[in-house]
């Protein structure tokens, strides 16, 4: 494929993100404003509320879909044009890495893993053993939407009461945070993986040559993967150094959940990066003997 193209495919994929990502903003904002009674804007009829949230849930629903085929987009172009320009640059390590089909598996079980242990522990997925929902007079199966009134993102609600004991709880803003963090995790999962099947291939020279190195590397590599890549796991970490129980810790801090999980995208984005500079380091360990052969 030439530059051209994969500029064009790069080109597409941001619009395609952005489209997706300007037309979530503005509907939160659209919704929020609508749904919201003001002194000079009367209720909504209770119909019409109900076919507007439906119609938000939708345009969440399907502005996801279009931000993650515009990553995915852009994602290929960045692998086409690593073939074509064979540089070495860390995004190229990335890329490479990705061009094999096991490591996309392991992506996605690890995403979908991380994603059903957040769920749970954010409420998401909601199991309550000992309150029946039948005897609360709540039909199981069924579903409810409540279509207001909270911050933009966080409405409309929809909540899925799917047996006796558990439920689902569908916050927009909430949902989308936990798609996101789950994806990023599995990417950096099988970017782990990656870096530590090369540290092993390397010829038992360099490893005893950086041993000391790789092993100060791995052990950063770990303390940050359980902080960045799962704040769900820091954040029970803490409650056990503190002394509080699981369930203490998780109510005292559900309040800062949202605003937690923001703070840990921007380490997750950036810990690929750290994995594809130690993967470019054993890369460069392995080329030496083989020039000092020559």
């Amino acid at each position: 494929m030439s530059s051209r193209s994969w500029r064009e495919l790069r080109e597409s994929g941001f619009r395609i993100l952005l489209v997706g990502l300007f037309s979530l903003v503005i509907a939160f904002i659209i919704y929020s404003r609508l749904s919201t009674p003001f002194q000079d804007q009367p209720n909504m009829p209770s119909s019409n509320l109900m076919s507007l949230a439906w119609a938000m849930l939708a345009i969440t629903a399907a502005s996801m879909v279009s931000i993650g085929y515009g990553a995915w987009t852009i994602f290929r172009a960045g692998q086409i044009q690593s073939y074509v320009n064979q540089n070495d640059g860390l995004m190229s390590y990335i890329f490479r890495t990705f061009s094999e089909r096991k490591y996309w598996k392991i992506m996605i079980v690890s995403a979908v893993g991380y994603g059903i242990l957040f769920g749970f522990l954010s409420q998401i997925f909601v199991y309550k053993p000992d309150e029946s929902l039948t005897q609360a007079g709540i039909t199981v199966p069924s579903f409810n939407i409540t279509p207001c009134c909270n911050a933009p993102g966080y409405m409309p609600m929809f909540t899925a009461y799917m047996a006796d004991h558990f439920l689902i709880l569908v916050i927009p803003l909430n949902v989308i945070l936990a798609i996101v963090v789950s994806v990023l995790f599995g990417f950096n999962a099988a970017l782990a993986l990656a870096a530590f099947r090369q540290k092993n291939d390397m010829n038992q020279m360099s490893r005893q040559q950086y041993s000391a190195k790789m092993s100060f590397v791995g052990g950063v590599g770990a303390a940050s993967g359980l902080f960045a890549g799962c704040p769900t796991c820091a954040g029970s970490l803490f409650s056990a150094l503190l002394g509080f129980s699981a369930g203490t810790g998780i109510a005292a801090l559900a309040q800062f959940q949202t605003l937690f999980i923001l703070l840990s995208i921007p380490a997750l984005v950036a810990a690929p990066f750290l994995f594809a500079k130690q993967m470019r380091a054993m890369s460069s360990c392995e080329s030496r003997p083989a020039r000092s052969n020559k």
